[in-house]
């Protein structure tokens, strides 16, 4: 099992060793590439920009989570016993060790279901001073956009986060929200020409984690990237507690988490891609499992999917503004090799699901893509898998009709009888989505 060690002062962290990884936190110190690696830079000076207190507890819950898709980065699955489940015993500075300490087991349980991996957790008392807002004009204009707000919106950039807040933002809705987005390098540009697009205020806070190895272990970072969405839950979770305070201490709590009912459920296309294999990013067993933890760690939040039971294609179809939409679809990103080339790749599940429901919906243009033609994939055979997974899948269920005996593979699933019959409904309107596509491009 390997160790990873977090302080934001490089004094308190040991050296590097072959079970031993140091990685220094936040930009409170000088930072010395050739002896520690490095994650979240940025972050605490984002935070301060807010113009608002933040809570010690919504710190602490950063700082794990920074730690989390660190550690998440960092170690290569390829490593691992079976080449995919890896074991991590991270040690992580909070404020409230005891507290966490307690909770330690919930978040291992949650992680373990989350990322497929083995997760330890050691937490230790964090000497670190809490970040204390800037007092500049363009702090209190961003406090003051705080005002009024009563929740949060994830957006990250994809198609579905670009649905979701263009439903909120030029329709009528209950939500006015703060918008909270992760940056990746290339994503920022994409990301500010869609909210270009929409029309009422908002506010935002956009973050990077950037976790970046030291100078003697340069190379690879694991790119399955499992652990990114704790992170992004958890900076939703501090916006929330930006928006109580900015609002004089209201009971503001809920989170939106706009993703197609389809992926958030992503039931395993082959037997060997059941369990983590499969991204479980907004899975209602998760964000169930999250909720209970945060609960328990005193933020009472709810996270809200207004599209659980809806296809991709149908989110494009029916959004609410179709103009905005269609200006969006070619700006957003929804490929898993995105950052290996800056440029959709056209054949990954993510992008054989984006174009099916672009297809579904009838828009005309969409996003470049590096493989057009997809039906030359079939005989690459590095390329050829997500394909032929999704093909093995339309032909098995449309064999067995067992779209049940599928929904269940998937994880966890709510008891309630009547919400399992729409997602079962909405995994298979979903597949029938992608296999149209395919059918019209003649794979």
């Amino acid at each position: 099992m390997i160790n990873y060690y977090f302080h934001n002062d490089p004094s308190k962290l040991p050296d590097y060793s072959e079970d031993c990884h140091p990685v220094q936190l936040y930009k409170t110190h000088d930072y010395d590439k050739t002896k520690h690696s490095k994650a979240s830079r940025s972050l605490l000076e984002k935070v301060r920009k807010l113009g608002v207190p933040i809570d010690a507890d919504a710190i602490d819950l950063v700082t794990i989570a920074s730690a989390v898709t660190a550690a998440d980065s960092f170690e290569l699955r390829q490593k691992a016993a079976d080449a995919w489940s890896r074991q991590m015993h991270l040690h992580i500075p909070v404020k409230d060790e005891n507290l966490w300490t307690l909770l330690s087991d919930k978040l291992v349980s949650l992680l373990n279901f989350l990322t497929g991996d083995q997760w330890k957790f050691t937490f230790f008392q964090s000497t670190m001073e809490l970040p204390k807002p800037i007092n500049s004009n363009n702090a209190k204009k961003i406090c003051n956009s705080l005002k009024g707000l009563n929740s949060v919106c994830l957006f990250s950039g994809g198609l579905d986060s670009a649905v979701g807040a263009i439903d909120i933002l030029n329709a009528k809705s209950k939500y006015k929200p703060l918008l909270v987005s992760h940056t990746y390098k290339g994503d920022g540009e994409k990301q500010r020409a869609i909210k270009s697009l929409l029309k009422s205020d908002f506010a935002e806070l956009s973050y990077s984690i950037y976790p970046s190895l030291m100078e003697p272990l340069k190379g690879k970072t694991d790119i399955s990237m499992r652990g990114r969405s704790f992170n992004f839950l958890a900076m939703a979770v501090l916006g929330i507690i930006a928006l109580r305070n900015a609002n004089d201490g209201s009971t503001i709590d809920t989170i939106i988490v706009p993703e197609n009912g389809y992926i958030s459920i992503n039931p395993p296309l082959t037997r060997r891609r059941i369990g983590s294999h499969s991204t479980r990013t907004t899975h209602p067993f998760f964000l169930n499992k999250l909720e209970d933890l945060l609960r328990d760690a005193g933020f009472h939040v709810k996270f809200v999917n207004p599209y659980q039971f809806k296809t991709k294609g149908e989110m494009l179809a029916e959004c609410k503004d179709q103009v905005a939409i269609a200006k969006a679809i070619p700006l957003s990103v929804s490929c898993s090799h995105w950052h290996r080339r800056n440029i959709q790749c056209g054949y990954c599940v993510p992008c054989l699901i984006r174009r099916a429901s672009v297809h579904h919906a009838n828009f005309k243009k969409d996003a470049p893509y590096e493989n057009h033609n997809i039906k030359p994939i079939i005989k690459e055979y590095k390329k050829r898998d997500d394909i032929q997974s999704v093909q093995a899948a339309i032909i098995r269920l449309n064999k067995s009709k067992d779209y049940r005996g599928w929904l269940r593979q998937s994880g966890n699933l709510p008891s309630d009888p009547i919400i399992r019959e729409k997602l079962e409904s909405t995994i298979e309107r979903g597949l029938a989505e992608v296999e149209s596509f395919l059918k019209a491009a003649t794979v």
